[in-house]
């Protein structure tokens, strides 16, 4: 009785290793390395600036979500980071 249970279990576990065999990516693609995830506060006419995290795919914007964190800066105070596109690496 045990070496049928045992013959179960074994034909149980090959055949779950094969599953997930099966089901494995065949190639690594570039798709994971063509995106960029980062985040990024992002100021208004006013120097009200939020934080966003996005996600661009290439240099086309995939999502842009808010963070939640945000600040108001002085009307006198310069953003000192250069002007570029948010995908532009």
């Amino acid at each position: 009785m045990e070496r049928k249970i045992t013959f179960i279990l074994i034909l149980l576990l090959f055949g779950a290793m094969i599953l997930l065999i099966v089901n494995m990516p065949k190639s690594i693609t570039g798709k994971a390395i063509n995106q960029q995830i980062f985040t990024k506060a992002i100021c208004n006419e006013t120097n009200y600036c939020e934080d966003y995290l996005i996600e661009c795919e290439g240099k086309t914007i995939k999502r842009l979500t808010p963070t939640g964190l945000s600040i108001q800066h002085d009307k006198d105070w310069e953003d000192s980071r250069e002007p570029k596109e948010l995908c532009d690496f």
